[in-house]
């Protein structure tokens, strides 16, 4: 079995190394840099913080022999420390069971602390990585979500003024909450709703590594849409869609204000729409974009992993509890 410790400044280059192997033998490019590694004695003290204090990435290695056979990633959801992802998974080869343990230790170290809800996102023709979470992991295949590239980007035809539309404050958070949630399957939403605190913008936004602009789309002084654009490298943007069933056909709309709003800043980028399929107006969106002058590229599965679900202390069952032994336990970008 494999020794998990916390990922040091000395493992990265052997990881480079390692997942440079990976790249190359299955011709693709995957990234990893020093975001992973959180520097003495920064760890440190981060260790020592409760749950809702922490922020950053925290990473593992999976050493045998001396050897790094894997490495996972994980960092809170912003605004919500019992929700956490998966970012990152690195394994060598032959290294299933290195690959279970890793998750295992990170989704019962956070679990233990408070964490309730594990998200990973994986391609959807990793089937190898989707059987390590399913089976060997315990986590469930949600939803998924499509990202789709306008192939000409240009102003599409629209039907509403941009008086309809405004930038987000936060004093929409809560409304901005209700109306995703409300806008997700209700059997997906336990795992996959958002909190108000969520959708607060960013304190320091220039720290960030993502730029978001979040935009809000109003009929009768009533929020009916909440959207939000965002980049990493001032070139590609992608745009996210919360929509009031009713307004589902305010699509166009939408995509045209928010590629006018990257026109006022460049002239030059591209531009992509990342559709929910576990929205209930998924499907159409889908079909929307499909005859739209959109391409569909990468499909991803959202799988999730909930430890419990918090009952309020007016509906705790009054029946006495049962305890049972000898149990049989079956043993995650």
């Amino acid at each position: 079995m494999a020794k998990i410790r916390n990922l040091t400044f000395h493992d990265i280059p052997k990881l480079k190394k390692m997942i440079s192997m990976i790249s190359d033998a299955q011709n693709g490019e995957i990234a990893f840099g020093y975001r992973s590694f959180i520097p003495f004695p920064v760890n440190f003290i981060n260790n020592l913080l409760p749950l809702n204090l922490r922020k950053l990435t925290e990473s593992f290695v999976a050493t045998e022999n001396g050897q790094i056979k894997g490495m996972i990633s994980l960092k809170p959801q912003r605004g919500n420390p019992h929700s956490w992802n998966i970012c990152n998974l690195f394994l060598g080869e032959n290294s299933y069971d290195t690959g279970r343990q890793l998750v295992g230790y990170a989704t019962a170290k956070y679990g233990a602390m408070g964490a309730n809800t594990f998200t990973v996102r994986i391609d959807e023709d990793l089937d190898e990585l989707m059987e390590l979470f399913s089976k060997g992991c315990g986590f469930r295949m949600c939803s998924s979500e499509h990202l789709w590239k306008m192939d000409e980007v240009k102003l599409v035809k629209s039907t509403l003024d941009k008086g309809f539309f405004r930038p987000f404050k936060n004093s929409d958070a809560q409304e901005a909450a209700n109306l995703h949630n409300d806008c997700i399957f209700p059997h997906f939403r336990y795992s996959l709703a958002r909190k108000q605190q969520e959708f607060y913008d960013v304190i320091l936004p220039g720290l960030s590594a993502t730029s978001s602009f979040k935009y809000i789309f109003e009929d009768n002084g009533k929020i009916k849409g909440y959207f939000k654009l965002q980049t990493e490298d001032n070139f590609n943007f992608v745009l996210e869609i919360d929509l009031v069933q009713g307004y589902d056909d305010c699509f166009s709309d939408i995509i045209n204000f928010a590629i006018g709003q990257i026109l006022m800043r460049k002239k030059e980028f591209n531009f992509y729409v990342l559709n929910k399929k576990y929205q209930i107006s998924g499907a159409k969106f889908e079909d929307y974009l499909s005859k739209n002058g959109f391409s569909g590229l990468k499909n991803r599965i959202v799988m999730v992993k909930d430890y419990y679900k918090k009952i309020q202390e007016e509906q705790r069952s009054q029946k006495p509890a049962i305890v049972f032994t000898d149990i049989n336990r079956n043993p995650a970008f």
